[in-house]
């Protein structure tokens, strides 16, 4: 990949050209096809447990001749499509409804790398740059900073690899018409002719810019995720507008050109951002606030980490100590390399007013934007960014950064472009500004060596001033110091370089090193910051645990009723026979009907929770069961009210409101399991994490023939017992008891003492087995705090945890454990359809029967009533529900669905009648009808301007 000689003629393909190519595109297809092969595919992250389930649940319904509009599986009813992060519109995922799953997803991986790749490669070949400095800044922009670190978020990426593309078009349409259609040739400005500025639309090679600028345009909007689409706009606004402001007078067909493209491609992707924004509108995030925008902007300290990236920990990588502060290293990284960052300074004494500044200027322009949006609210500008369009009601403002990393990657290139083409004027600077360019080109380079040597000097001091705690500081720094010697190598050897560059090395060995180097310094961040190189094998044995069954206590509550006593005798027989078996298994598998909830917000055991298949890993199998909590970032704003499984700044993995528990919020929807930990029911006595309840929890007010019960959520060894009562001598005078639920359902019954005037306490000469503290009165009232439970192995614990109050029976019943989780079923859980009487009306002799659809979610329901009735549907009221009635006789009508609570109801005429449910996502035939528009329209122009280019061949010879 030489150096090509700006007189040399143009030909089509030149050996780098194809070389670069070949190397962008065969890097991504090994890098994601040999571990796909092996067994493991990459699904990292939110890739694992977000973005490849719901591509997996578009693919299924595109299999099946459905548009995929629609997730039963989460949030007990979700938009698909609408809620972004499927990116169900998006071509790429149409390949899940053709071949399996883990090869649709590899195809995408590779395609967007490669994309990326490619994409900035041939912008910066447009740009008349080397295909040497052309491939590395290629190279930095898809492999490093934050298109390497969000690997996770793959709608980010899969938006973001579509820009170097529109940058491409946008370069060409503001060129004259023979660079347009010619790559490789000067860059010119387009010529006015006499037949007005319109013309310059059907001139040769113009129309199929317009569709190249149009279709990128589309697939960022397509990817589905709207910070893709902000970083997007941000960057083709500031390039748009600084090509086509260089024009002058002869603006006017560039700028109707890129308008052209930029808005066909917006309609292109309205199937999308139409019904999309529409269910923004009536999500968590519809009332956009400052607190929302300000979460997750970078911190101005932690700009240093764009030098030393893992200054604050990496990937864990051979020992090293993993990101240890407040948020997480994938949102933080910007590493695109060093010798970027020395591009954009060494570049800085070429700057001229006159006659005109220089073309790569716009990229420091950019480079600046990307920082400022990167900070967001930790700036003074943050007021002001957070009311500017589509970018107020976004959060973490720290993915921003990409806009930066894409700058930093095209002044790569227009340095290293000098690098490999000696003879060009502004190569060859005089004495002094080649001395300036290397004062400066040296100050990134140095700067990371300073901070370096900082840390390895002033760790603790360091550390805390980026905002760690100190404890943490102290604790961590002495592992961290050696991680941090690579960086100051890796300055020491840019420093070097851009010295001996000043110096005048030959150009063969400026090429060689800048490439080696580049090489190098990609590979250090990949395994310092990107993946996790273990210095252990990963199957290292653990202790497995067994699933174990144990029934309600006895005399707790009446028998279980109906559907949910089956369910529950039926999940309990089958986690009794599987009690030697490897578990937790999936949820799926206990043999429940209805939904599912998980508590679990503070991810206390993320390897084994995966393996229930949580939100929204539920959709994968064949075994499939839906869920009352999810893991997308929007859900409707009256559900996240309702039953607190999701927060406005975008908390809401495995967590719920406790009062939705007992409320009868979960009971609505059907929900007939919850599983959870221990640690959510006991706390410390001596406090620690998760935090308790609020004040009061585990109290207990006992009339005189009810019992208290305190759920352990594990089988644990109980050996003494201590309960808080302000009446404990009269208590315990007056035969109060104590008893402890053994896994089998017996309960055992102890006479406590008053150990003091305030508190009653047993003590056991062995430890007991029990699953359930319980306390009876005798004939009269008695209140009761939280009890202190002494554990064997375990101290003592206070059963005063956050889901105490709420797990309680007969509501909720113990039924088993699922590895470390306790499961509960709910007796009260309502059925998936119900009939109830209309106000002022009786309901009686109205019945309902399931028609079609799945068991916790018909499609259609059979109902008969004398006067009138209404059907409630344990389904959320999402807009875009609709209901059709289809009487025995007479005509269908249209039925309203209303919103009972948080789930549907519809009032239906009286006799006998079929009801029928639809969802359409809001503004979605808007959205079809323009982007069905902008397609054919994309091929009308696709295929003129190649009759066009076609036509004009014979005069170009």
């Amino acid at each position: 990949m030489g150096a090509d000689a700006r007189g040399a003629p143009a030909r089509r393909f030149r050996r780098g050209d194809v070389v670069a190519v070949a190397l962008l595109v065969t890097v991504p297809a090994v890098i994601f096809s040999v571990p796909a092969l092996l067994g493991h595919a990459v699904l990292p992250g939110d890739d694992l447990t977000q973005n490849f389930p719901l591509r997996m649940l578009a693919g299924r319904e595109i299999q099946d001749g459905h548009l995929p509009l629609y997730d039963p599986y989460i949030w007990s009813g979700a938009p698909l499509l609408a809620g972004w992060n499927a990116g169900a519109a998006y071509p790429l995922t149409w390949l899940f409804a053709i071949v399996p799953g883990t090869a649709a997803w590899t195809v995408n991986m590779i395609a967007t790398w490669a994309v990326a790749g490619v994409g900035m490669f041939c912008f910066q070949r447009a740009l008349r740059l080397a295909s040497l400095a052309s491939f590395l800044g290629a190279l930095s922009f898809a492999f490093a900073g934050a298109m390497s670190a969000q690997v996770i978020h793959f709608g980010l990426v899969a938006g973001m690899s579509w820009v170097p593309l529109q940058l491409l078009a946008i370069l060409r349409l503001s060129q004259g018409p023979s660079a347009a259609s010619r790559p490789g040739r000067p860059a010119e400005a387009p010529r006015e002719t006499g037949r007005g500025w319109l013309a310059g639309l059907a001139q040769p090679g113009k129309l199929g810019w317009i569709v190249v600028l149009a279709a990128a345009t589309g697939m960022v909007i397509l990817a589905g995720e709207p910070r893709a689409i902000d970083d997007a706009l941000a960057v083709t606004v500031i390039y748009g507008v600084w090509q086509v402001a260089r024009l002058r007078r002869r603006a006017a067909p560039a700028a109707v050109s890129v308008t052209a493209g930029l808005t066909l491609g917006a309609c292109l992707g309205a199937v999308q951002w139409l019904p999309g924004l529409a269910t923004i509108g009536t999500s968590q995030r519809g009332a956009a606030s400052m607190a929302l925008f300000s979460s997750g902007s970078l911190p101005v300290r932690w700009l240093l980490l764009t030098l030393v990236p893992d200054l604050l920990g990496g990937s864990g990588s051979l020992g090293q100590p993993g990101f240890f502060t407040w948020y997480n290293l994938t949102e933080v990284t910007s590493y695109i390399g060093m010798f970027p960052l020395v591009a954009a300074f060494a570049l800085l004494p070429r700057l001229r007013l006159r006659p005109r500044l220089p073309d790569w200027f716009v990229w420091h322009i950019t480079a600046l934007a990307g920082v400022v949006l990167a900070l967001g609210g930790n700036t003074a500008l943050g007021g002001v960014l957070y009311r500017l369009p589509l970018f107020g009601d976004q959060r973490l403002q720290s993915r921003n950064i990409l806009v930066l990393d894409l700058a930093l990657a095209v002044l790569l290139g227009y340095w290293a472009d000098s690098w490999n083409n000696p003879k060009e004027p502004a190569a060859a600077p005089g004495r002094h500004r080649r001395r300036a360019e290397t004062a400066l080109g040296v100050v990134p380079p140095l700067a990371a060596i300073a901070v370096v040597t900082l840390g390895l000097t002033w760790g603790t001091g360091l550390l805390r001033w980026l905002g760690t705690g100190a404890a943490q500081s102290a604790d961590v720094i002495g592992h961290l110091k050696p991680w941090l010697i690579p960086y100051a190598v890796l300055g020491a050897g840019a420093v070097a370089l851009v010295v001996l560059r000043g110096m005048g090395l030959g150009q063969r060995w400026h090429s060689r090193l800048l490439a080696g180097f580049v090489v190098i310094d990609l590979v250090v961040f990949t395994v310092l910051c990107v993946v996790l190189v273990k210095t252990a094998p990963s199957g290292v044995p653990q202790a497995s645990q067994a699933s174990h069954a144990f029934h309600a206590p006895r005399g707790d509550g009446g028998s279980a009723a109906g559907r949910t006593a089956t369910a529950t005798a039926t999940a309990t027989a089958t986690a009794t026979a599987a009690l030697a078996a490897a578990s937790p298994r999936p949820i799926a598998t206990l043999g429940y009907q209805g939904r599912f909830a998980i508590y679990d917000p503070d991810l206390l055991d993320p390897g084994q929770l995966s393996d229930l298949d949580p939100p929204d890993l539920n959709v994968v199998g064949g075994t499939a069961m839906p869920s009352v909590q999810g893991y997308s970032s929007t859900v409707a704003a009256f559900y996240a009210s309702a039953t607190g499984s999701h927060t406005d700044t975008g908390d809401g993995q495995d967590t719920l409101a406790a009062r939705a528990v007992s409320d009868g919020t979960l009971d609505q929807l059907d929900t007939s399991v919850l599983l959870t930990l221990g640690s959510y029911l006991l706390t410390p006595a001596t406090g620690g994490w998760p935090a308790a309840g609020p004040p009061g929890t585990g109290r207990r007010d006992i009339a005189g023939s009810e019992r208290a019960t305190w759920y352990l959520g594990a089988a644990s060894a109980v050996s003494a017992i201590e309960v808080p009562d302000a009446e404990a001598r009269q208590d315990a005078a007056a035969g109060t008891r104590i008893g402890l639920a053994a896994p089998d359902g017996r309960i055992l019954w102890f006479r406590p003492r008053a150990a003091t005037a305030s508190s009653l306490a047993i003590a056991f000469g062995q430890p007991i087995t029990s699953v359930a503290v319980i306390a009876a009165a005798h004939g009269v009232p008695a209140q009761l705090g939280p009890p202190e439970i002494t554990m064997a192995g375990r101290g003592v614990v206070v059963a005063d945890g956050q889901l105490q109050d709420a797990l309680v029976p007969p509501h909720w019943n113990p039924a088993g454990f699922d590895g470390p989780f306790a499961v509960f079923a709910n007796r009260f859980a309502q059925r998936p359809v119900r009939i109830q009487a209309l106000p002022g009306r009786p309901a009686l002799g109205a019945w309902i029967r399931d028609d079609d659809g799945a068991p916790a979610e018909p499609a259609a329901a059979t109902v008969f009533s004398p006067y009138g009735a209404r059907v409630v549907r344990a389904v959320a009221a999402i807009p875009g529900w609709s209901a059709a009635w289809q009487p025995r006789h007479g005509p269908a009508a249209t039925l309203t669905v209303q919103r009972d609570g948080t789930v549907q109801a519809v009032d239906v005429p009286p006799g006998l009648g079929v009801i029928t449910w639809s969802y359409t996502p809001p503004r979605l035939l808007a959205g079809l009808v323009l982007s069905l528009t902008a397609t054919a329209l994309i091929l009308l122009f696709g295929t003129a301007g190649w009759s066009a280019q076609r036509r004009s061949r014979p005069l170009r010879r």
